[in-house]
């Protein structure tokens, strides 16, 4: 899928045979069957072009697009003449092409593009000039008719709509490529989803691993501080009770305020609560430790 791109405007052009042609008018049903003949496989070539990846593959065949874009009613209204030369056969005109799609495939086209961050179709139509009513858009359109000399085939000629007929091809281009992108778009949330996983796992190891160290650390300061303790004189450890009984309760309070502030997930607060209660330890183990000096 590729995103709308202006195209310069170009004389599109086509024969169309028509038994018993006497003459081509702007109204007559055999000059709006070739009109609508070059609208048709204008709109085929566009979504062939939507359809094709880098590689020269394409999402879809030629008679699947062919089938898809026959789906599509196409009319001629409010036709009128504007040129009419006594000394030619040619005519040129003027009108409304009114193009009637299945609702299913501007869903299915709208959700394509949303898959593919293209925007909807409605911003697709509105660059492109083409009026959307419901399944119904038209725009303006010129064209010329003209018999051959045998007048058994009548020229056809339309000026210019590359923009609205590019956007026409990318409304059935999205329409067949949403199973593709749709498969595509849930293998990558899968993906995604697997990778998101994997990398929890990770971060919950590495904090599970973080945990550990602190836990390892923080019982080998209680080890030491409690041998220090047991070490200082008696008398010494009867007076500094009270005091020391405090300094637990303080360290204890301390620390849960510096955990709750580093973390709201349980392992990365209790790891940090931890190494806080080491660190107050061993601060701890210094002052006591020049008592017993």
């Amino acid at each position: 899928m590729r995103p709308f791109k202006f195209i310069p405007a170009a004389a599109l052009a086509t024969l169309l045979s028509s038994c018993g042609v006497a003459g081509a008018d702007c109204t007559s049903v055999a000059s709006q069957e070739v009109i609508i003949s070059i609208l048709r496989d204008q709109v085929g070539k566009a979504a062939e072009a939507d359809l094709e990846a880098e590689n020269g593959t394409r999402l879809a065949g030629s008679s699947r697009i062919g089938a898809t874009v026959a789906e599509l009613r196409m009319t001629l209204e409010d036709i009128r003449t504007t040129k009419k030369d006594p000394d030619s056969t040619k005519r040129f005109c003027a009108g409304t092409a009114r193009i009637v799609a299945p609702l299913s495939m501007i869903q299915d086209a709208d959700q394509t593009r949303k898959l593919l961050d293209m925007g909807d179709v409605d911003s697709l139509f509105e660059q492109a000039g083409v009026k959307r009513s419901a399944d119904a858009l038209t725009f303006d359109i010129e064209y010329s008719v003209q018999p051959t000399d045998k007048r058994d085939k009548i020229y056809g000629e339309v000026e210019g709509p590359g923009f609205q007929l590019t956007a026409l091809g990318q409304l059935v281009g999205a329409h067949l490529a949403r199973p593709e992108i749709e498969g595509a778009a849930q293998a990558k949330a899968a993906q995604d989803a697997a990778a998101a996983a994997e990398t929890a796992r990770q971060v919950q190891a590495a904090q599970q691993a973080d945990l550990d160290l602190s836990a390892a650390e923080n019982k080998l300061a209680a080890q030491k501080i409690n041998a220090l303790w047991r070490a200082l004189p008696a008398d010494t450890r009867s007076q500094l009770l009270e005091l020391q009984r405090a300094w637990v309760r303080k360290k204890a309070a301390d620390c849960e305020i510096e955990a709750a502030g580093a973390s709201t997930e349980a392992i990365p607060r209790e790891a940090a609560r931890l190494r806080c209660d080491t660190r107050m330890t061993l601060a701890r183990f210094d002052e006591l430790q020049s008592l017993l000096e």
